[in-house]
């Protein structure tokens, strides 16, 4: 899952008003404080909380969501003109 490298410490950014910083990041920092497990555990559970902690309305998204979904909703535009 997570393949690019990172330094421990990372960047972290304010987005309306979260404290957000990179998956790979997160991973990273935890596999060296818990040697013991693997990284793709180490993945898993961060997965997991992540899911659980954005249960809500997404804070960022990357950009190809955006371009993906105009995509969609020019197409469900066209149907419902073609309709």
């Amino acid at each position: 899952m997570c393949s690019l490298p990172v330094t421990p410490i990372e960047e972290r950014f304010t987005i309306e008003g979260q404290v957000v910083t990179s998956f790979s990041g997160v991973v990273s920092r935890l596999a060296a404080a818990h040697p013991s497990l693997a990284v793709v555990d180490v993945e898993r559970v961060v997965l997991r909380e992540w899911e659980a902690f954005s249960a809500s309305r997404p804070v960022v998204v990357p950009i190809g969501v955006e371009e993906g979904a105009a995509e969609m909703l020019a197409v469900e535009t066209s149907a419902q003109i073609d309709g």
